[in-house]
């Protein structure tokens, strides 16, 4: 569900110039999110997606453009303050905490929050999203299968309660089955009208449960538009949908 017309974005990224030390990562980069909508950044490898997640998120800070959420610029800033603004990315890899538990590292994802009985509640609500985290949850993270991890990754960045989440190759890596239950998850989240900016390889599944889409080509976007639009798009079908 779209923020009506002319509402302010909850994102919005501005012709953001990304430098690797000599090397340019991102040219002029410019997306927006509006609240509800589930957008998908495609690409192939080295394109610049992930650059354009760690610089949102104040990982990366950009040589020129304008990063804006919630209406305030936020580009730059330490990337604990743009946590705290409501913004979580769930990194490439899954990051998770090996050695605590699944119960301890959903708590980690609410450490910014002090509404113990709402955190609680919330840690339930993600058991009942990821059943498999509740079979799990005195288990040790490190312990879990590759799909249960990235599941509890997911869960963990759900837990601070985001504004946005930015969700960076959720699918990586895993099983063809996994990868299934990884997006029946993402539709799951954009029917409760949860705002995502999805990073992802796998171009047919992220247009079939996107909103809209930008495709990104040496950090450039070429092409950007309604998800089914994309996926409609003969150079679009090519490059990455296999013809």
């Amino acid at each position: 569900m779209s923020a009506p017309n002319g509402s302010a974005p909850v994102l919005r990224v501005d012709g953001l110039d990304v430098f690797y030390g000599g090397i340019q990562a991102l040219r002029g980069v410019s997306l927006d999110v509006r609240k509800g909508e589930l957008v998908t950044l495609i690409g192939c490898n080295g394109a610049g997606k992930s650059t354009t997640l760690k610089t949102v998120s104040g990982m990366l800070k950009p040589k020129a453009g304008k990063v804006v959420f919630q209406e305030q610029p936020i580009e730059g800033r330490p990337s604990h303050d743009i946590v705290r603004r409501g913004l979580a990315l769930c990194p490439e890899g899954r990051r998770i905490f090996p050695n605590l538990t699944v119960d301890e590292n959903l708590d980690l994802g609410a450490y910014i929050r002090s509404d113990r009985a709402e955190i609680r509640s919330d840690r339930d609500k993600m058991r009942g999203l990821f059943p498999i985290l509740a079979e799990r949850a005195k288990q040790l993270a490190g312990t879990l299968s590759g799909g249960e991890q990235q599941m509890l990754a997911i869960a963990r960045a759900l837990m601070s309660r985001p504004k946005l989440l930015m969700l960076d190759e959720p699918s990586l890596g895993l099983a063809p089955k996994l990868v299934e239950q990884i997006f029946q998850v993402l539709a799951n989240l954009k029917r409760e009208h949860v705002t995502i900016l999805l990073v992802e390889q796998n171009a047919r599944q992220a247009l079939q449960v996107a909103d809209r889409g930008y495709v990104l080509e040496t950090g450039r976007i070429v092409k950007d538009g309604p998800a089914r639009a994309l996926a409609d798009d003969p150079d679009v079908r090519k490059a990455y949908l296999g013809g």
